[in-house]
């Protein structure tokens, strides 16, 4: 069983990276931030859509970044969203900032799928609790 991060969680995190680093505030959906903290969890006639830490981190980093909810900062939320989905399931990120940086503009600009997102989170990683 994994840990989620809520809808709620998840504006936190936007909203604390805004004043941190700057940028338009607002959701432009909350709607679509509730799909987004559920969706790595769904599941289809009882089976996982998204099986794994690794590949339910890939949907919510992905997701973050592909539906523009918020007016800005939509990378940077996933990215410290990811790292705390993470964190919170014993996994810490140990990319540095500029392959971050990569991936995201990759994932924006559909360069990378979610099987290998998930991959590349995957590798990534350390464990942190045992």
């Amino acid at each position: 069983m994994y840990v989620s991060l809520t809808s709620e969680q998840i504006i936190q995190i936007h909203d604390m990276q805004l004043a941190e680093t700057g940028g338009l505030s607002g959701i432009k959906e909350r709607g679509y931030i509730d799909l987004l903290s559920e969706k790595p969890f769904s599941t289809l006639f009882g089976e996982e859509q998204y099986p794994g830490l690794f590949l339910k981190a890939a949907v919510l980093m992905h997701g973050i970044i592909s539906a523009h909810c918020f007016n800005d900062c939509n990378k940077r939320t996933a990215v410290v969203c990811t790292y705390t989905f993470l964190y919170l399931n014993g996994y810490e990120l140990i990319a540095d900032q500029d392959e971050l940086f990569e991936v995201t503009i990759r994932v924006a600009t559909k360069k990378i799928d979610l099987h290998k997102l998930s991959y590349w989170l995957q590798k990534n990683t350390r464990r942190i609790i045992e």
